[in-house]
Protein backbone atom coordinates (compact mmCIF):
# COMPACT_ATOMS: atom_id res chain seq x y z
CA UNK A 1 0.00 0.00 0.00
CA UNK A 2 0.85 3.74 -0.42
CA UNK A 3 2.17 3.11 -3.75
CA UNK A 4 0.80 4.24 -6.63
CA UNK A 5 -1.32 0.80 -8.89
CA UNK A 6 -3.34 -1.96 -8.60
CA UNK A 7 -3.26 -3.57 -4.77
CA UNK A 8 -4.40 -6.78 -5.74
CA UNK A 9 -6.87 -8.32 -7.93
CA UNK A 10 -10.59 -7.89 -7.68
CA UNK A 11 -13.19 -10.31 -9.09
CA UNK A 12 -15.07 -7.13 -10.59
CA UNK A 13 -13.99 -3.72 -13.12
CA UNK A 14 -15.44 -1.83 -10.27
CA UNK A 15 -13.77 -3.66 -7.60
CA UNK A 16 -9.97 -3.19 -9.69
CA UNK A 17 -11.46 0.16 -9.83
CA UNK A 18 -11.51 0.87 -6.04
CA UNK A 19 -8.13 -0.69 -5.35
CA UNK A 20 -6.30 1.57 -7.75
CA UNK A 21 -8.07 4.49 -6.11
CA UNK A 22 -6.49 2.85 -2.63
CA UNK A 23 -3.36 2.54 -3.93
CA UNK A 24 -2.91 5.93 -5.07
CA UNK A 25 -1.14 8.81 -2.94
CA UNK A 26 -4.59 10.44 -1.91
CA UNK A 27 -6.79 7.66 -1.79
CA UNK A 28 -9.69 10.08 -0.22
CA UNK A 29 -9.19 11.39 -3.25
CA UNK A 30 -9.23 8.79 -6.15
CA UNK A 31 -11.83 7.31 -4.47
CA UNK A 32 -14.23 10.70 -4.92
CA UNK A 33 -13.54 10.16 -8.90
CA UNK A 34 -15.20 7.27 -8.84
CA UNK A 35 -18.80 8.48 -9.00
CA UNK A 36 -18.81 8.37 -12.58
CA UNK A 37 -19.04 4.54 -12.50
CA UNK A 38 -22.53 3.33 -10.89
CA UNK A 39 -21.02 0.08 -10.18
CA UNK A 40 -17.95 1.60 -8.30
CA UNK A 41 -20.50 4.27 -6.44
CA UNK A 42 -22.13 1.59 -5.49
CA UNK A 43 -18.89 -1.41 -4.59
CA UNK A 44 -17.53 1.90 -2.69
CA UNK A 45 -21.02 2.24 -0.67
CA UNK A 46 -20.68 -1.22 0.18
CA UNK A 47 -16.71 -1.31 0.98
CA UNK A 48 -17.29 1.74 3.27
CA UNK A 49 -20.58 -0.44 5.10
CA UNK A 50 -18.12 -3.41 5.17
CA UNK A 51 -15.24 -2.11 6.34
CA UNK A 52 -17.48 0.00 9.23
CA UNK A 53 -18.92 -2.76 10.64
CA UNK A 54 -16.22 -4.89 10.99
CA UNK A 55 -14.21 -2.18 12.95
CA UNK A 56 -17.19 -1.07 15.06
CA UNK A 57 -19.81 -3.83 15.42
CA UNK A 58 -19.58 -4.60 18.98
CA UNK A 59 -17.82 -1.83 20.55
CA UNK A 60 -18.83 1.65 22.65
CA UNK A 61 -19.67 4.01 20.28
CA UNK A 62 -17.74 6.75 21.66
CA UNK A 63 -14.97 4.74 20.13
CA UNK A 64 -16.66 6.42 16.68
CA UNK A 65 -16.54 9.71 18.22
CA UNK A 66 -12.34 8.85 19.03
CA UNK A 67 -12.13 7.13 15.36
CA UNK A 68 -13.67 10.56 13.66
CA UNK A 69 -11.73 12.82 15.92
CA UNK A 70 -7.96 10.85 14.57
CA UNK A 71 -9.02 10.69 11.01
CA UNK A 72 -9.77 14.34 10.77
CA UNK A 73 -7.22 15.44 12.09
CA UNK A 74 -4.67 12.59 10.57
CA UNK A 75 -6.91 14.56 7.39
CA UNK A 76 -5.95 18.46 8.65
CA UNK A 77 -9.66 18.82 8.77
CA UNK A 78 -11.24 20.30 12.08
CA UNK A 79 -11.86 17.51 14.41
CA UNK A 80 -15.28 19.39 16.07
CA UNK A 81 -17.86 20.72 14.58
CA UNK A 82 -19.95 19.86 11.92
CA UNK A 83 -17.62 18.11 9.62
CA UNK A 84 -17.18 15.60 12.83
CA UNK A 85 -20.62 15.45 13.53
CA UNK A 86 -21.97 14.75 10.54
CA UNK A 87 -19.11 12.22 9.71
CA UNK A 88 -20.41 10.21 13.20
CA UNK A 89 -23.49 10.12 11.69
CA UNK A 90 -22.55 8.11 8.75
CA UNK A 91 -20.53 5.69 10.33
CA UNK A 92 -23.70 5.19 12.88
CA UNK A 93 -26.07 4.93 9.89
CA UNK A 94 -24.09 2.00 8.65
CA UNK A 95 -24.24 0.50 11.98
CA UNK A 96 -27.85 0.32 12.46
CA UNK A 97 -29.16 4.09 12.13
CA UNK A 98 -29.38 5.29 9.40
CA UNK A 99 -31.95 7.78 10.31
CA UNK A 100 -29.16 9.75 11.49
CA UNK A 101 -27.42 10.46 7.87
CA UNK A 102 -31.10 11.40 6.65
CA UNK A 103 -30.51 15.31 6.51
CA UNK A 104 -26.67 15.15 5.19
CA UNK A 105 -26.51 15.83 1.90
CA UNK A 106 -25.59 13.41 -0.25
CA UNK A 107 -22.50 14.72 -1.92
CA UNK A 108 -21.04 15.34 1.78
CA UNK A 109 -22.22 11.70 2.80
CA UNK A 110 -20.22 10.94 -0.55
CA UNK A 111 -16.89 13.03 0.95
CA UNK A 112 -16.94 11.08 4.70
CA UNK A 113 -17.20 7.56 2.69
CA UNK A 114 -14.41 8.52 0.45
CA UNK A 115 -12.44 9.77 3.72
CA UNK A 116 -13.14 6.55 5.92
CA UNK A 117 -12.56 3.98 2.98
CA UNK A 118 -9.44 5.89 2.02
CA UNK A 119 -8.12 5.86 6.12
CA UNK A 120 -7.55 1.81 5.11
CA UNK A 121 -4.91 2.68 2.99
CA UNK A 122 -3.12 4.87 5.95
CA UNK A 123 0.24 4.12 6.60
CA UNK A 124 0.85 1.05 7.86
CA UNK A 125 -2.73 0.29 5.81
CA UNK A 126 -4.31 -2.46 5.85
CA UNK A 127 -2.79 -5.48 4.72
CA UNK A 128 -3.44 -6.31 1.17
CA UNK A 129 -5.16 -10.25 2.02
CA UNK A 130 -7.33 -8.07 4.28
CA UNK A 131 -8.31 -5.19 2.06
CA UNK A 132 -8.76 -7.50 -0.96
CA UNK A 133 -11.47 -9.72 1.62
CA UNK A 134 -12.81 -6.39 2.35
CA UNK A 135 -13.42 -5.37 -1.46
CA UNK A 136 -14.74 -9.39 -2.17
CA UNK A 137 -16.76 -9.53 0.73
CA UNK A 138 -18.26 -5.73 -0.82
CA UNK A 139 -18.32 -7.05 -4.41
CA UNK A 140 -20.85 -10.45 -2.66
CA UNK A 141 -23.33 -7.56 -1.49
CA UNK A 142 -23.19 -5.58 -4.02
CA UNK A 143 -24.19 -8.36 -6.16
CA UNK A 144 -27.25 -8.92 -4.00
CA UNK A 145 -28.45 -5.63 -4.92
Amino acid sequence: MGQSGTIGIAATAAGRLLLDALGEESPARSLSRVGGSPRAARLLHELFTVAVRRSFVGRDPRDVTGYIRDLLDYQALPGDGQLARQAEAVIRSALGEPELALAIPALRRSEIICLVVGDLARPPGVPADELLALIGQAEKRAARW
